[in-house]
């Protein structure tokens, strides 16, 4: 069950050994089950990440945020065959008025500064 919220906010290199994401900074190495993660948020843009890692972490329905340098979200890693609709639903987002973007971010941001506190 996955159940871990995982920020990397340094320089680092993310990639995948054995079931485990793997995160290579300059201070030192740590690993972490990927079953266990819901999120991965990379805030900076100075991280590499293999695809191996990218294929494993959408195999296991991990979502990806990619952020700029100012710390906000840009993207999101989406698997294209997450469910039976997943087609569907993105077509669906991708008429959503600006409007209904800007609140979805100012959510997540929330969110995300809810968990930092």
């Amino acid at each position: 069950m996955s159940w871990r919220t995982v920020v990397i906010s340094k320089r680092a290199k993310l990639d995948m050994k054995t079931g485990y994401l793997v995160v290579r900074s300059e201070e030192d190495t740590r690993r972490i089950n990927l079953d266990e993660i819901s999120v991965l948020i990379i805030e900076n843009t100075a991280v590499s990440i293999t695809g191996c890692l990218i294929a494993a972490l959408t195999d296991k329905k991990v979502k990806v945020i990619f952020c700029d340098e100012k710390r906000d979200p840009k993207c999101e890693l989406v698997s294209l065959y997450g469910s039976h609709d997943t087609s569907a639903k993105l077509r669906k987002q991708i008429k959503w008025d600006n409007d209904v973007k800007a609140y979805i971010w100012s959510e997540i941001i929330a969110e995300k500064i809810r968990k930092n506190s």
